[in-house]
């Protein structure tokens, strides 16, 4: 699609998108019309009624022209509220539809699209374009049919009372106001994607010096920073300049319109009818009077293209294609299970949650295989050579892996393919039995649960961040998860933004708690799902982690532990090394 043809493919988007709220729009559509024509007749009143008192002195009362105007302002006054009333009413409830939308959109493709265009932009997208199309629900519709009816409108009544000369040279004057605000219609466009780049890429770089603020004042490179920062503003200020001139060239010429225009329409029509004083002089206001809808197409020249860029951005970003391809037709698990009875409402007891999962169900035995990374080759896009090569891992039921490495040798990464949030490059990752390209997203994310190194936490208590994993749990089986995770924080606790009131380890065990609670959802509860501790207990002395890691353990789960430490993997029953991405042989007494 060419970008010529862009624009139009977005705006008849958002027309589609708005037709759920067109009733309310078209309210909004004939408040406006009715309004601006009581606006611009409370003009063309007093100006008929001079002409007439010219031409006729003594037929007409001051009184009845003083009481039209009364009308003609409470009128207009009442039709404009109800304008904005309905038209904001649509726009927002349009709004909420349109973040709905995005977010069932990029749901599937996270979180490997944070990794792709980086956590800001995709907030600035989600949050800032989203609020940004407002413009076009609230203020673009209903302006523009008005910019074209009632100039119509008026060009029809002046040739029927001024005559067709009248009419004409009012046609060129209105027609001049759509021209003004046509000016610079291509470069307002480039510069809205110039300036939606730049918002971007400022809050992101924002984003990120805070996130790595310690580096960079322990490196001493905050003036590279600053300098950089200064050069993205300056790329803002530039674009923001560009459009402010264009805008203030278009006001500029606008007041030379409505001021040059009605002397002409008044020059013209006195010529060509100076009998019929009163419909002249009613055609000159007619231009003023009709000033405030064409004003309005002058200020849609700056927000409807920025409207316009950030429905652009917004689609780019709901309906790009997941980073992994989802089967037509998902393969279930084959794994043999069988039904275990109900836990008792204590808690954790082995394989399963009570009140949590009523129908978990455990391994059978056999030769079931919980995971197993068969020959995996991976490389990221922008990195020439793989992060793993030809590696094999074998998740038994039930045991145990450890994976231990230097950081960049590709550890996370198995934690990524383990979820499915990529997909090899060669070779298979198998979760129950399947391969994980034909069990889908949806299910290998409902065995497989991840605790990482850097969780997120809510701002809210320790019960609610916990429910998050099972909004049904009962208090019982939130203790219970705790424990397994060596966490002693009481379920009312407020946490802050971010667990922003709790250590580094207690922020760990909590999250670890929560995996542990997602984790008795799979469907064969808690001994058939798949446990993932990537770095998670980083942040926990190497007792607490040995508490942790054998707390898990005795859950049942099938489990892989990431981590530096070596200590850390002790309880583990098989152990790989990791380095550049191969498996190098480890001492297994660690």
């Amino acid at each position: 699609m060419t970008q010529r043809n862009r624009p139009m493919t977005d705006l008849r988007w958002l027309l589609a998108f708005a037709a759920p709220a067109r009733g309310v729009l078209a309210v909004s559509v004939l408040a406006r019309l009715l309004g601006h024509t009581a606006s611009a007749a409370a003009l063309a009143l007093p100006a008929w009624a001079i002409g007439a008192a010219l031409t006729q002195p003594g037929d007409l009362s001051v009184l009845v022209v003083v009481a039209g105007l009364i009308v003609l302002a409470l009128a207009a006054g009442a039709l404009r509220y109800l304008e904005q009333l309905t038209g904001h009413l649509a726009a927002f409830r349009l709004l909420g539809e349109l973040r709905i939308w995005v977010m069932h959109r990029v749901l599937p493709q996270a979180p490997a699209v944070i990794d792709v265009r980086g956590a800001a932009r995709v907030l600035d997208v989600a949050v800032r374009d989203v609020d940004r199309i407002e413009v076009f629900f609230a203020h673009t519709i209903a302006p523009a049919i008005s910019a074209v009816l009632l100039p119509a409108a008026a060009i029809g009544f002046t040739a029927a009372t001024a005559g067709p000369p009248t009419a004409l040279s009012l046609a060129l004057v209105l027609a001049a106001g759509w021209a003004v605000s046509l000016l610079g219609r291509g470069a307002g466009r480039q510069t809205a994607r110039v300036l939606g780049r730049a918002r971007g890429d400022i809050t992101q770089h924002v984003a990120d010096s805070l996130r790595v603020r310690d580096v960079i004042q322990g490196a001493g490179t905050l003036e590279e920073r600053l300098a950089a920062m200064r050069e993205l503003d300056a790329r803002l200020g530039a674009a923001l300049t560009a459009r402010s001139r264009r805008a203030g060239v278009r006001h500029g010429a606008t007041a030379m319109r409505v001021w040059g225009g009605t002397l002409l329409v008044l020059l013209v029509g006195l010529a060509t009818a100076p009998g019929a004083l009163p419909a002249v002089l009613l055609a000159a206001a007619l231009v003023p009077g009709t000033a405030t809808g064409l004003d309005t197409l002058e200020r849609l020249a700056v927000s409807l293209p920025a409207g316009l860029e950030a429905t652009r951005r917004v689609r780019e970003l709901a309906e790009a294609s997941p980073l992994v391809p989802e089967p037509s037709e998902p393969t279930a698990p084959t794994g043999p299970t069988a039904p275990i009875s109900p836990i008792s409402p204590t808690g954790l007891r082995g394989p399963g949650f009570s009140g949590v999962s009523t129908q978990a169900t455990a391994p059978a035995g056999g030769s079931r295989i919980a995971a197993e990374l068969t020959d995996v080759t991976f490389r990221y896009p922008d990195r020439p050579d793989p992060v793993l090569e030809s590696i094999s891992l074998h998740l038994a039921p039930g045991t145990t892996v450890g994976i231990t490495g230097p950081t960049g040798s590709g550890k996370s990464t198995i934690a990524r393919l383990l979820q499915r949030h990529r997909d090899p490059e060669a070779g298979t990752v198998t979760i129950d039995g399947v391969d994980a390209r034909r069990l889908g997203s949806t299910q290998v994310q409902r065995i497989v649960a991840v605790a990482d190194q850097d969780p997120f936490l809510l701002d809210a208590t320790v019960a609610a961040n916990l429910r998050l994993a099972a909004p049904g749990a009962p208090d019982a089986a939130l203790e219970e998860v705790l424990r397994t995770a060596c966490s002693p924080l009481p379920l009312d606790r407020c946490i802050g933004p971010r667990g922003s009131a709790l250590s580094g380890g207690e922020r760990q065990r909590l999250a670890l708690a929560r995996t542990v609670l997602r984790a008795g959802q799979a469907p064969g509860g808690i001994a058939g799902a798949i446990l993932v501790l990537d770095e998670a207990t980083s942040h926990q002395d190497p007792l607490t982690q040995e508490r942790v890691v054998a707390g898990v353990q005795r859950l049942g789960t099938s489990t892989v532990v990431i981590a530096h430490r070596h200590e850390t993997l002790r309880p583990a029953d098989h152990l790989i090394h990791l380095e550049n991405g191969r498996v190098v042989p480890a001492d297994s007494s660690c």
